[in-house]
């Protein structure tokens, strides 16, 4: 966990698809890939960026009425 003490007055937050960025990666490295085993060399790759911070939407669990409303949006 990093902890930042001195945040600028306007940081710069990179928004990431949690589930979308899992299942790329996933699909990248041929194998399931999990918050807890991305690789050091994807967070340094996001860190190059120069991102004050990163904000991981969607690192919730789904409710039934989540996940009945996402399904039912096969079109998007």
């Amino acid at each position: 966990m990093i902890i930042v003490l001195d945040w600028p007055r306007r940081p710069i937050i990179y928004e990431i698809n949690t589930l979308a960025w899992l299942q790329e990666l996933s699909r990248r490295e041929r194998k399931p890939v999990t918050l807890g085993t991305v690789t050091a060399q994807e967070w340094d790759a996001l860190a190059s960026y120069g991102f004050d911070a990163i904000w991981l939407m969607g690192v919730w669990e789904r409710s039934p009425a989540g996940v009945r409303i996402a399904n039912g949006n096969t079109g998007l």
